[in-house]
């Protein structure tokens, strides 16, 4: 992707966000991250080497990953369902080779059907997951309640009880240096008429009626 493209991506996936009625500041915070991406990818390019071009290609694919989702969220499509358990096996073959898994176990644990598309029920569990991997959790369980609410557990140290109020915020680092996992991911659940909390310091629970 060059950079003249991911910048034009950039401007049509704004107006796309503007389209489905998201608020300013979530547009925004979507843009800003894009363009964060985009320029890491262009000071990546310009380094000489292995390493500048491996940094390329991962933020180029991020923004790739990043645009799908969004572009899903935005298409608005009722009644979409996803077994959260073959969302999940998907997940598990995206952090194979990750190198934020170092050794840690994952437990997947019987999972309902949710009301989202495959891309953005994956999207949602991956990120919390790597939330917790990243956190330095070396085990992490995705189980489910009785009334089909999803929760992701981690034995890392949890969310400092100072952050925990602005742990949804716009620019929290909690996710991989970004400030976009946790409010994109909450975002993706409330718009299809869910919500998603921290509950404990290392729990994190979506629920979609």
């Amino acid at each position: 992707m060059s950079i003249a493209l991911a910048a034009e991506t950039l401007d049509d996936f704004t107006e796309l966000a503007r389209a489905y009625g998201e608020s300013q500041a979530f547009v925004s915070l979507l843009a800003h991250e894009l363009r964060t991406r985009l320029k890491v990818t262009e000071k990546a390019l310009a380094a000489s080497g292995d390493s500048g071009r491996r940094a390329a290609l991962e933020n180029t694919q991020a923004v790739q990953e990043l645009v799908e989702s969004l572009l899903e969220l935005a298409r608005g499509r009722e009644g979409e369902r996803t077994e959260a358990g073959a969302a999940m096996e998907g997940v598990l073959g995206d952090l194979a080779e990750d190198p934020a898994l170092n050794g840690a176990k994952i437990v997947v644990h019987d999972l309902p059907v949710v009301a989202l598309p495959q891309v953005l029920a994956r999207t949602v569990l991956r990120n919390l997951v790597l939330n917790a991997l990243e956190a330095g959790a070396s085990r992490v369980d995705v189980f489910a309640r009785p009334d089909r609410t999803i929760c992701v557990r981690d034995n890392g140290p949890g969310v400092p009880p100072a952050s925990a109020a602005r742990i949804f915020g716009a620019y929290s680092t909690k996710f991989s240096g970004s400030g976009l996992g946790l409010a994109l991911c909450r975002e993706i659940v409330r718009q299809r008429g869910g919500d998603m909390w921290l509950e404990a310091p290392s729990t994190f629970c979506f629920s979609i009626s």
